[in-house]
């Protein structure tokens, strides 16, 4: 049997042209809670991988080097109610849950603190006027919202990305942001996925993105090559 081991020439970062992207840093997937949360569903694997200390250390090496962040949230409004289309299994699952759910597009009343509020923790980092936070997706990809019309607008052409969601909502942006024409950089250790009777959803993200990807780094080892890219 062949197996695949190819690997792209290495990857170069270059700071300018360079943005880290993270979805779903939301309390209903990084703050445990006495409801339903999509939390129960990866929350071994948060912990096994030190996924919210990795996904803080590469916000703050951001920050402080000053690389374009971009962040695609997950917000439903009561009018999302109105579909009518029957949605795939996780996402059936997730409106019976109440998942994200938001007042309106404009009206925060409620959200503060809420399971669709951000992280509260990570708010130093999403809401420091430099970070961008794009229209919610409302499945799983960021087709439907403005992610990659940001990352053109700011010349980006290579993006590092994590979040909480590895083998759904992230790799669906990494699909889009690769079918855009950008490179991206998967950090392996930033992120989780939930298991279901098939098997672990993060064991077939790594799988894919080694197929996919321009490249899968740790945290550390993307810190390195930001820090040497910022030089």
């Amino acid at each position: 049997m062949f197996t695949f081991t190819h690997r792209n020439p290495e990857m170069r970062l270059d700071k300018d042209h360079t943005a880290l992207v993270l979805a779903d840093i939301q309390n209903e997937f990084l703050q445990p809670g006495e409801q339903p949360r999509y939390y129960a569903l990866i929350e071994d694997a948060l912990k096994k991988r030190n996924v919210i200390a990795n996904l803080e250390a590469l916000l703050k090496t951001a920050q402080e080097l000053g690389y374009f962040v971009l962040h695609s949230p997950h917000w439903y409004y009561p009018t999302d109610g109105q579909w009518v289309v029957a949605p795939g299994a996780i996402a059936d699952y997730l409106r019976s849950i109440g998942f994200c759910g938001r007042k309106d597009p404009v009206d925060l009343e409620g959200f503060h603190g809420s399971r669709a509020d951000y992280y509260e923790p990570f708010k130093k980092y999403l809401m420091d006027g430099h970070t961008c936070t794009t229209a919610p997706h409302k499945h799983f990809g960021c087709e439907a919202n403005d992610l990659i019309k940001q990352l053109h607008m700011r010349k980006v052409d290579k993006v590092i990305m994590a979040g909480p969601v590895a083998n759904i909502c992230l790799e669906s942006h990494m699909r889009d942001i690769i079918e855009a024409g950008i490179e991206v950089a998967m950090v392996r250790d930033a992120v989780a996925a939930g298991v279901n009777e098939e098997g672990d959803g993060y064991e077939a993200a790594m799988i894919n993105w080694r197929f996919m990807a321009n490249a899968v780094w740790t945290t550390q080892e993307t810190i390195q090559r930001m820090n040497a890219a910022a030089a």
